[in-house]
């Protein structure tokens, strides 16, 4: 008997030991509430940016990147940082993209931390031309951007847009 005493007192000392180690979640540092602030100030970001993109402003769409911010193209060209970003916005902008205008629909934004979120999307630009000026289809592809908060204002850290293509080995 004294042994199952012994044995219970050192499983309640074990547990209040593992209870006082179980960190506790700071108000405000993410959950539920957290997350849906965050969730439309992403959201909201992406509304700036398609407002930006639909007034040719290359220096306003490069704001929302992080300093060293990327963007990565489906054709594989990466603008490293603030500054590249807004060069190659203004160059796709001066020509195939002079008067495009972009539709963009944020589908999901994840939380992988407090100030770290994973957002996935789908695009049309419409109104691209080649580089002999003629009319291109509608670009329809996707977008996923890890984006981080810092001093309080989301920024895009990376930006990766793609266009589906089908693959021969998947039933249709």
């Amino acid at each position: 008997m004294k042994r199952i005493l012994m044995v219970a007192a050192g499983l309640c000392f074990a547990g209040s030991v593992v209870a006082q180690q179980t960190p506790v979640p700071k108000p405000g540092a993410g959950g539920p509430r957290q997350d849906l602030v965050n969730d439309e100030a992403i959201r909201g970001l992406y509304s700036e940016f398609v407002v930006a993109w639909n007034a040719h402003d290359p220096k306003k769409m490069a704001s929302f990147f992080a300093i060293d911010g990327d963007t990565m193209e489906p054709d594989g060209m990466v603008a490293k940082g603030r500054d590249e970003v807004q060069r190659h916005f203004a160059e796709e902008h001066a020509a195939a993209f002079k008067n495009t205008e972009i539709k963009l629909t944020v589908d999901s934004v994840w939380f992988v931390a407090a100030d770290v979120a994973l957002v996935d999307g789908t695009y049309v630009v419409v109104g691209a031309v080649d580089a002999n000026g003629q009319p291109l289809p509608p670009r329809k592809g996707l977008l996923t951007s890890v984006l981080i908060k810092e001093h309080g204002t989301w920024h895009v850290a990376a930006s990766r847009s793609m266009i589906p293509i089908p693959l021969p080995w998947r039933p249709k």
